[in-house]
């Protein structure tokens, strides 16, 4: 097995969208670090290429640069950036996985990210405050898609339990409104207004997405199945035996209720679920 295939068999493995986002996001900023060294060698300056990678402010620029729309969602200043980014990424977006298929995680990523980067451009060419920079300012990362995953999860299991750095347990939606506040606390003084309006747009579509896939808008939103395809299955298999086995490690009651609950999300899906089934599984999971 040669690098590449080593890399395609990482990507694929588990069918994991959370995986592959971050896999994604790591060979963007390897590229940006080879491109630095490239840079320094060659004499020239590593932001006269990577700035085409970024979104700018510029609505004239932007236009013969449309993909940067795009692939602004995947590029980071430096190792803190990146890092910030996929960490939370990883711990919040593997509880949304488990509910939500490979493609409507994917969706929401992408398009969080391309709401948070299309806020940033009409906020910077609308309000006078930013008059003075709108011709040279930049946003690049993946915060709109991961604020997306998050408020999308504080959203979707608003009662899931989660123990931050093992210290006490808190719901995830108040994890949601403790980002969204936060940024908002920020606004007046942050020096980074940009990428704070990057997360209230991506904020706002993962409300936005949580409804439309709870059937609560009534207008369909855009999807990346041809790109990831949908295989219509919320946990995967070995997921699915693994919660067995540790459910039944906890000695819950109705054990066969929650057997066939768990079958049913593996072929129908989480939403296929009654409220009862919903909370007899949410029970069983404390």
């Amino acid at each position: 097995m040669n690098i590449w295939d080593k890399i395609v068999y990482e990507y694929s493995k588990g069918n994991s969208a959370i995986r592959q986002i971050i896999i994604v996001n790591l060979a963007a900023f390897i590229l940006t670090i080879l491109i630095g060294f490239a840079a320094r060698l060659g004499g020239f300056s590593a932001g006269s290429i990577l700035e085409y990678f970024y979104i700018p402010s510029n609505i004239g620029t932007l236009l013969i640069r449309p993909w940067t729309i795009i692939t602004n969602v995947f590029f980071h200043a430096d190792f803190w950036h990146v890092a910030g980014n996929l960490v939370l990424l990883f711990f919040i977006g593997r509880i949304l996985e488990d509910f939500l298929s490979n493609r409507q995680m994917w969706t929401i990523f992408i398009s969080g990210g391309i709401v948070g980067a299309l806020l940033f451009v009409v906020a910077f060419n609308i309000f006078p405050e930013f008059h003075v920079v709108v011709k040279t300012k930049k946003l690049l990362g993946a915060s709109g898609g991961v604020t997306a995953i998050l408020v999308a999860t504080g959203m979707f299991l608003p009662r899931y339990v989660v123990r931050p750095f093992g210290l006490f347990d808190v719901e995830m939606r108040w994890v949601a409104l403790f980002f969204v506040f936060r940024d908002l606390y920020m606004f007046p003084v942050s020096q980074n207004t940009g990428g704070l309006f990057a997360h209230i747009g991506g904020a706002l579509f993962g409300v936005i997405y949580i409804l439309h896939i709870q059937g609560k808008l009534g207008f369909n939103l855009p999807d990346f199945s041809t790109l990831f395809p949908d295989k219509k299955r919320t946990f995967r298999p070995d997921e699915v035996h693994l919660r067995k086995e540790n459910i039944a490690k906890k000695n819950k009651p109705n054990q066969e209720e929650i057997d066939a609950i768990l079958d049913k999300i593996s072929q129908s899906g989480y939403d296929s679920l009654s409220q009862h089934e919903k909370n007899t599984l949410f029970k069983a999971s404390e």
